[in-house]
């Protein structure tokens, strides 16, 4: 074999194992990105990070804090990346759809985000209103923007 179809072939096989991420490869570089990224580097951490080259695409939505906040620095920032993305794309029409109380599934196992107001002009989960829609949206991720962080301490456990 000549030297060049060697090369072709080795290039072709590194090229599937980057692809060939499994969603819990995603899950985690995701979740890792974020939680290394300020609040307004999220929006294209998560697209860059949650991408088909790379591997399986999540399908989620992520809710951004308004840049201007702040977490403690108690807080664990892998925690509060997983806990602001929900398992299912959730565009701004589908998330009006959700009865109130409706709990989303997020990334933070056993917890979950919770529709407080599903009223078009004060739509908020955990109580804190969403400030802007759909700011990306495509066949696999939708984001929106929220007025702050969502505390996963008060409204996330499933079982409560």
């Amino acid at each position: 074999m000549s030297r060049s179809v060697i090369l072709a072939f080795f290039s072709a096989l590194a090229v599937m194992a980057v692809v060939s991420g499994t969603v819990e490869d995603t899950i985690r570089r995701v979740v890792d990105a974020l939680a290394d990224a300020s609040f307004e580097e999220w929006s294209p951490t998560f697209i860059e990070t949650n991408d088909k080259i790379r591997g399986d695409v999540l399908r989620s939505t992520l809710f951004i804090p308004d840049i201007s906040a702040n977490l403690s620095g108690r807080e664990d920032r892998h925690k509060v990346a997983a806990y602001h993305i929900v398992t299912e794309r959730l565009e701004y029409f589908d998330l009006l759809s959700k009865p109130n109380q409706t709990r989303l599934p997020t990334l933070l196992k056993d917890y979950s985000i919770v529709v407080t107001n599903n009223s078009e002009s004060g739509f908020s989960v955990n109580g804190v209103l969403i400030t802007e829609t759909e700011v990306f949206a495509d066949r696999y991720i939708a984001i929106h923007c929220i007025a702050s962080p969502l505390d996963f301490k008060t409204y996330g456990r499933t079982d409560s």
